[in-house]
């Protein structure tokens, strides 16, 4: 249970620090050709800047944006469409750039390492695992493919710099057992598995805060979610049976430990966290997607006001000013901070459970399907803060 809610916690937003909208860069969007659908990219003003040829795509970071061609072969295009560089045909996956570096997975070893902004070896591959580079560090260890995509057991070896010098050795008992997320560094601080609970380090490796917190989410814009067990010693759902659930108090705190709210609250984006007053809730399906289910939230800032003053049946972080809701009344769309309702969607339609604008864009879409299940036909659209379609595409999956 405790390494299930380290995980939920950690869903609900990429840690940052500082913000930045920036809508000059382009979004992904999707053509279906025969078996499969193609990748491009287009800008917020419609301007189809790539049009669908490439295989894969992912998200611009850095000002760069990797691609798979037809052949295979993963490159990195700029934000005006270029190709800056093409990797040889021995890399199997790649990450997004972050500070400088973004990971890649040799084919035949299987093993990850790091490239520059040239395509350059700037890391050589040794790990099993590797993550982004955040304050100047990255977590790397040995005993998981990431590029699964999925919660497998492995060992933490430590924190690399941009050398690839192991600078923090880490000694936890069950670092990154269920979710490697967790210990890339946010705001000067990563969180850690020990054992029974959590710890925080700076990037000094050294641990803050005594080790007290059963659980804990990312720190975002300087705030955490921890819990802490107020029945102990008790059953955190991997531990003895025989001994009692733990009851978590759970609070906020700052960088330097110190309680900002004595109750727990979504990640802190925009200066914005939701709040469950009752019912919804968190859940994992079988792909290990978390989504929150429909309650009774609100919106609070950090000193705990409530910001709008209705509630909502279900709620996503604030990203580029806007955040998806679901109305009490059922109606689905994004609202600024006012709670003013800026994007309705289309009966129907929905949006990813993160709910967030990227450059100034949004994909939704519909879903429908037969009465046995066995096809389930898309209807998606690439929308921009002004609520224009961009883009459009239907595709069918069958299950036949």
């Amino acid at each position: 249970m405790r390494g299930t809610i380290l995980t939920l916690l950690t869903f609900f937003g990429l840690a940052y620090c500082t913000m930045a909208q920036n809508f000059t860069t382009p979004g992904i969007i999707r053509e279906t050709r025969e078996t499969h659908r193609y990748c491009g990219f287009v800008k917020y003003d419609g301007t189809v800047v790539v049009k669908p040829i490439y295989l894969e795509a992912q998200d611009f970071s850095e000002g760069l944006a990797a691609v798979q061609d037809t052949n295979g072969r993963w490159g990195f295009i700029n934000t005006s469409g270029k190709r800056v560089f093409i990797l040889p045909a021995s890399v199997k996956q790649v990450g997004d750039f972050h500070e400088g570096l973004c990971w890649f997975r040799d084919k035949e070893s299987k093993k990850v390492g790091y490239i520059d902004r040239t395509g350059n070896v700037a890391i050589d591959p040794q790990w099993d695992y590797a993550q982004d580079f955040n304050d100047g560090l990255a977590a790397v260890g040995e005993g998981r493919d990431m590029g699964e995509r999925i919660c497998q057991p492995g060992r933490m070896i430590g924190y690399i710099d941009h050398t690839g010098k192991v600078v923090i050795p880490v000694k936890v008992k069950d670092p990154l057992g269920r979710n490697y997320q967790s210990a890339d560094f946010s705001c000067g601080r990563a969180i850690l598995e020990d054992g029974d609970g959590v710890i925080i380090i700076d990037t000094k490796g050294n641990e803050l805060f005594g080790g007290k917190y059963r659980t804990a989410g990312i720190f975002s814009e300087g705030l955490c979610c921890v819990g802490v067990a107020v029945n102990e010693p008790c059953n955190a759902g991997d531990g003895d049976e025989y001994l009692p659930d733990c009851e978590i108090h759970w609070s906020i705190i700052d960088t330097a430990g110190k309680t900002v709210l004595d109750y727990s609250a979504g990640v802190f984006h925009e200066g914005v966290a939701y709040k469950r007053l009752s019912g919804g809730g968190v859940h994992l399906d079988d792909n290990n997607t978390v989504t929150l289910t429909d309650g009774d939230y609100i919106f609070i800032d950090t000193t705990g006001r409530q910001i709008i003053e209705r509630h909502f049946k279900n709620v996503c972080c604030f990203q580029e000013g806007l955040a998806y809701v679901t109305e009490m009344d059922g109606t689905k769309g994004f609202i600024d901070h006012t709670g003013k309702m800026v994007i309705e969607l289309p009966e129907g339609y929905v949006t990813f459970s993160s709910g967030g604008f990227k450059n100034g864009m949004v994909t939704i879409w519909e879903r429908t399907q037969t009465n046995d299940g066995k096809i389930i036909y898309y209807d998606e659209e690439v929308r921009n803060r002004d609520g224009r379609i961009l883009w459009s595409d239907s595709y069918t999956v069958s299950f036949r």
